[in-house]
Parts: C-alpha cells; structure tokens; sequence
C-alpha cells in the first residue's frame, strides 16, 4: 500500500507525515513510550485505535514475532515481501511510523490474516 499518498483519520486528520517502516526491534522500542498512539488496519481501510494504555499488553499478545520486515520499494510504491506461513498462526503485521500533527508518535499496523 502506498501510504505516502494517505492521511491518517481519526475524528480528524491527525497525520500527514509518514516517516518510516519499522523493524520488530523498533516497534517494541517505541511502544514502550507510552505515548505512542497504535492503530490496527485490516482490509476494509478502517482503523482500530487502541488506548495507549493497551500497547504493552497488545505486543505481548498479538504483535511480537508478527512484524513483517520485508517490505521492498519499487519506484513510488512498496510491497510485502513476506508469507503468512513465515509466522505463527498465519499472521503478521506491516508497521509503519507517522508524526502526529501535534509531533507526537504514530504507529499504523497493517494487519495480514
């Protein structure tokens, strides 16, 4: 998916400024911020936010050993490099940090199942 071509909706607006796909190592890194905003997006485009109280809980469960970290550019546009059976009960996640409009940290994943 190009995101770079997408803003990031919440009751508003709230992100512009795609910055990055993130490694496993990066994801758990930030989200032991506990101000980092995590949205879960399956295929109908919708976002599921989680309360930032939730993000530990949410990696332990659902995230660690999940991440995606193939993901190949080509020209403008990038795409999945990996297969459902590369991870645990044929699923896995494509994250991808954004700045907030107020400069805060953003993580959208992209959720494959």
């Amino acid at each position: 998916m190009n995101w770079d071509s997408k803003k990031v909706w919440k009751e508003e607006v709230i992100s512009k400024q795609f910055i990055k796909y993130l490694k496993e190592t990066e994801v758990h890194k930030l989200i032991k911020d506990k101000e980092t905003q995590l949205g879960v997006i399956s295929e109908r485009d919708i976002i599921n936010w989680l309360d930032k109280e939730e993000n530990e809980d949410f990696w332990n469960q659902e995230m660690e050993h999940h991440i995606c970290e193939k993901i190949i550019k080509d020209d403008d546009d990038y795409f999945v490099g990996c297969d459902y059976e590369d991870f645990k009960n044929a699923y896995f996640f494509v994250a991808s940090l954004w700045k907030t409009e107020k400069g805060g940290d953003l993580i959208i994943l992209e959720h494959y199942h």
